[in-house]
């Protein structure tokens, strides 16, 4: 089963699944910040003893092949992040990880966005 996590910065009052949706379609969305894709790929793979490859990350105990594995989408606007197999410590690590780089997370799940 996979989890999804949405994260960008900015557009705080607008309709979040709104947003989320014109986001996954590409689509430029005014007051939502740009993303620094290489500043986002270093931010996670740089957890102290994940590993990083191509766009997967893998948080510490799994393998190249399998789960528990994160596919990591980084767009224009919003990172994606979609979890297969994993915990929920691996969720809020990288939850974490994108607090500290400024986004918010959006749970298209739950229809939740968080502080």
């Amino acid at each position: 089963m996979s989890y999804t996590l949405s994260f960008w910065s900015g557009d705080d009052a607008a309709d979040c699944m709104d947003t989320y949706r014109r986001l996954n379609t590409g689509e430029r969305v005014e007051h939502v910040a740009l993303v620094d894709k290489a500043g986002v790929e270093r931010a996670l793979s740089g957890i102290d003893g994940w590993r990083w490859s191509q766009s997967l990350l893998y948080p510490p105990g799994s393998h190249l092949v399998g789960s528990p594995v994160f596919d990591i989408f980084v767009d224009t606007q919003a990172v994606t992040c979609t979890g297969y197999g994993v915990e929920a410590a691996d969720i809020n690590t990288v939850i974490d990880v994108m607090r500290e780089l400024g986004f918010r997370l959006y749970d298209p799940q739950t229809n939740e966005r968080f502080a």
